[in-house]
């Protein structure tokens, strides 16, 4: 008799023991389901119905005491899953911060500032070009002399020399003369005073004298010369010049000048004279001389 009551008492005992067990479990997700499902408040509906899953659980261990171990864990687990299911829809709140991007898009337009300052470079050779420009010396109205601006005073004493040796423009009527053929130079050269004044621009009134003399004549007051043309290939265009002597109203240069690279002909050395008359300088030897 008295096994039967320890038998029934410890039969109590362990119904006691898995009623307590399966309490303590059924308290358990309820603390911690709730923790979760507070953090994000979309899951707040979804954490309520599984709250109410492990009541059945609880009332099912009085009867099975074994079997009722076996529910409620999986009863613990569906909050867990529920709240995994809610922690899987957090990463869909950074759908707000994608915009974030679509914000610093928006400072890419800030380069546009640099592309307001690009236009000041192209300023920079406006300005300079004005300046140079004021630097520029008619050659017929040269004050200073030295080996760069010497080039361009032979360059215009050529071009008066080919003109006039050429007749000018139009070239007079042809006629002869002691059995020669000659011709008379163009109105605006046509008299010994025009050419000398068109001369002395870029010579002395001497180097002038001396080339008329030697090349025209005078014809009832005109002026007239060989029918023929004259010249050289020498490209004075590119020569350069290195002063020899240097007073203070006289000066000597030492031309290299080229020929055309096709000739194949060592450069020429020529030795041009300047004299400085009243304010510019001009040259002093005679344009025949020269070229």
């Amino acid at each position: 008799m008295s096994m039967k009551i320890n038998t029934k008492l410890s039969a109590l005992c362990i119904a006691a023991t898995l009623m307590s067990v399966a309490q303590a479990a059924a308290a358990a997700p309820a603390v911690t389901a709730p923790a979760e499902a507070t953090q994000p408040s979309v899951a707040n509906p979804a954490a309520s119905v599984p709250a109410q899953v492990p009541a059945p659980a609880a009332s099912a261990s009085a009867t099975m005491p074994a079997p009722a171990q076996a529910p409620s864990v999986p009863a613990a687990s569906t909050p867990a899953a529920a709240a995994g299911s809610a922690k899987a829809a957090t990463p869909v709140a950074p759908s707000a911060p994608a915009q974030r991007p679509s914000t610093s898009v928006a400072p890419a337009a800030a380069p546009s500032v640099p592309s307001t300052v690009k236009p000041s470079k192209p300023q920079q050779p406006s300005t300079s070009a004005p300046a140079a420009a004021a630097t520029s010396v008619k050659p017929t109205q040269l004050d200073k002399l030295n080996h760069e601006s010497a080039v361009p005073l032979v360059l215009e004493a050529q071009s008066r020399y080919q003109y006039a040796i050429s007749g000018g423009s139009p070239v007079g009527e042809s006629f002869q003369l002691n059995g020669k053929s000659y011709r008379y130079l163009s109105e605006d050269i046509g008299t010994k005073t025009k050419l000398i004044s068109y001369l002395t621009q870029a010579y002395t009134k001497q180097a002038s004298e001396q080339f008329v003399g030697k090349f025209f004549v005078e014809v009832n007051g005109r002026l007239a010369q060989l029918n023929a043309d004259g010249g050289n290939l020498l490209e004075f265009s590119r020569a350069t010049a290195k002063m020899v002597t240097m007073t203070p109203v006289k000066r000597s240069y030492l031309l290299t000048v080229p020929y055309p690279a096709e000739t194949k002909q060592p450069n020429a050395k020529i030795t041009v004279n300047f004299e400085k008359v009243g304010s510019y300088w001009k040259i002093s030897s005679a344009p025949h001389v020269i070229f």
